[in-house]
C-alpha cells in the first residue's frame, strides 16, 4: 500500500456488507466493472465522489464494503459519523472516516509541525483546513456551527480522513494526495448538507502543495553540502511578512507560513538568520537579540484541540502556574511563548507567539531580572504586533476582545 491504512475505533458495531454481483457477459469470471461502479455509488451512504472514482475501479475482482457510523446506522450509537471502506482485494481500496471533533485531533496541530520546511514531507491543499503529514494520512476539518445530530455534547465541527488507493492519473504523490483531499472534502460536504448544520461547503481543491523544504547544492550528486538555495513553500506569504518587523525588533526579517488559507488555522515564523546557513548571518546577532519568532492561531473547533495537544507536553498556558524562572539549564532553548484568546470569525480562538534569542553559550545560564523582564516584554510586543498587523490572520478574521492568558518558558 502506498500509505498506512487508518484503523477504526474499537467498541463500535461493525457491519460488513457482502454484495452480490451479477455477470455482465464475460465467460472468464471477470468483468466486474458495472457491478463495482454500482457498488461505489451506493457505498458509504453515497458520500464518495462517484464521478471522479468510477473510472478507477478495477474490473478483475468483486469489491466488498465495510461500514458503520451514525450516518449509516441511525439507530446505532457510534463515535464515528462514517467509517467506511470499499476494497477490491489485491487491486486497491477507498477508505474514509468522519468523526465529530469533540477532543484532541488524532494528528498534530502544533505550530512547529505545521510550518512548511523541515525534514518531514507534508502536503497542503489551498483553501482547505487540512494536511498530509509524514505518516501519509490525509485529513480535513469542516465546521458545523449548527451542531451535529446525535451528539451528547455540543459539537461544532468534524474531521475527515481519506485514503484513495487506486491508480490515480497524474504525477506521483501530488496526484494521489489530491484524490485523498477531494474525497475527504466530498464526504465532509455531504455530511454537513445531510445534517443541515450550517456553514459554507468546503472548497473543492484543485491542487496540492508539497511543503517539504528542499536544499539546493552546487554539486549534482549532493556531495557539496553548502546550500546555495532553498525551495521553501510559504516563504514571503503575505499574512506573515510583518512578523518580527512590526514588533520593532531590529534586523532584516524573512517570514514564511502555511498555505492552507484557512479560517480555522494559521501558522507563521520569521527569522533574521540566514536561511541557507544560520551560522553565516551578517551581521552576527549579539547575545540576547531576538533571532526567531513564530505566531499561530487555532479557531473554532480546532482551538481546544490545539491547546490540549500543547498541554500534553507541558507547553500550554494552563499547564503551569507560579513565578517566572530565571535559570536556563544546559542546552535548553532560550525561547518564551505567550498565549492569548480572542473572538474571531470562526469563534473562540487561541493565539500563541514565541520569541527565541541568540546565545553563544549552551552551558547553564541564569538570567538577570532585566533579561527575564525583556523576554516578557518582547513576547508581548510580538503578540501586539501580530494582532494589529492589517495583513495578518487575526485582522483578516476580525479578531477582537483579546485576553492575554499566560507565558510558557521553553527552558522550564
Amino acid at each position: 500500500m502506498r500509505k498506512p491504512l487508518f484503523i477504526g475505533l474499537s467498541l463500535v458495531l461493525s457491519v460488513t456488507v457482502a454484495v452480490l454481483f451479477f455477470g455482465v457477459g464475460r465467460s472468464d469470471g471477470s468483468g466486474h466493472s458495472v457491478a463495482n461502479r454500482a457498488q461505489l455509488k451506493r457505498a458509504c451512504a453515497g458520500l464518495l465522489p462517484y464521478e471522479e472514482l468510477r473510472g478507477l475501479v478495477p474490473d478483475d475482482v468483486a469489491g466488498t464494503v465495510s461500514q458503520y457510523g451514525t450516518m449509516l446506522e441511525p439507530d446505532e450509537d457510534s463515535r464515528s459519523l462514517v467509517n467506511c471502506s470499499l476494497t477490491w482485494p489485491g487491486h486497491g481500496s477507498v477508505r474514509v472516516r468522519a468523526v465529530a471533533l469533540i477532543s484532541r485531533m488524532p494528528t498534530t496541530l502544533r505550530a512547529e509541525d505545521i510550518l512548511p520546511g523541515g525534514d518531514d514531507e507534508g502536503y497542503e491543499a489551498p483553501g482547505v483546513t487540512g494536511r498530509v503529514g509524514n505518516d501519509g494520512r490525509t485529513w480535513v476539518v469542516a465546521e458545523c456551527p449548527g451542531g451535529l445530530e446525535g451528539r451528547v455534547r455540543e459539537v461544532s465541527g468534524m474531521y475527515v480522513t481519506a485514503d484513495v488507493d487506486l491508480p490515480v492519473p497524474g504525477k506521483g504523490k501530488s496526484a494521489e494526495y489530491l484524490a485523498d483531499f477531494r474525497t475527504a472534502v466530498q464526504v465532509a460536504n455531504g455530511i454537513t448538507a445531510a445534517q443541515k448544520c450550517g456553514g459554507s461547503p468546503l472548497k473543492m481543491p484543485t491542487r496540492v502543495i508539497d511543503t517539504y523544504e528542499v536544499h539546493v547544492t552546487t554539486d549534482a550528486d549532493g556531495g557539496n553540502m553548502k546550500v546555495v538555495g532553498i525551495d521553501e513553500p510559504g516563504l514571503g506569504v503575505k499574512k506573515c511578512r510583518g512578523l518580527g518587523r512590526r514588533a520593532g525588533f531590529p534586523g532584516r526579517w524573512t517570514a514564511s507560513g502555511d498555505l492552507q488559507d484557512s479560517r480555522l488555522l494559521s501558522v507563521c515564523d520569521a527569522t533574521i538568520l540566514d536561511r541557507k546557513d544560520p551560522m553565516d548571518t551578517d551581521p552576527t546577532p549579539s547575545d540576547g537579540a531576538v533571532v526567531n519568532v513564530s505566531a499561530a492561531s487555532w479557531a473554532g473547533p480546532l482551538s481546544k484541540s490545539a491547546n490540549d495537544e500543547y498541554h500534553l507536553t507541558g507547553d500550554s498556558f494552563s499547564f503551569r502556574e507560579g513565578a517566572p524562572t530565571k535559570v536556563i539549564p544546559e542546552s535548553e532553548p532560550h525561547e518564551l511563548a505567550l498565549w492569548a484568546r480572542s473572538e474571531c470569525a470562526a469563534g473562540s480562538t487561541y493565539h500563541r507567539v514565541t520569541v527565541r534569542t541568540e546565545t553563544s553559550d549552551l552551558s547553564p545560564q541564569t538570567l538577570s531580572e532585566a533579561e527575564r523582564t525583556k523576554f516578557s516584554k518582547d513576547a508581548r510586543k510580538l503578540m501586539d504586533g501580530y494582532l494589529a498587523d492589517p495583513d495578518s490572520w487575526p485582522r483578516q478574521q476580525r479578531c477582537h476582545d483579546t485576553k492575554i492568558l499566560g507565558e510558557v518558558e521553553g527552558w522550564h
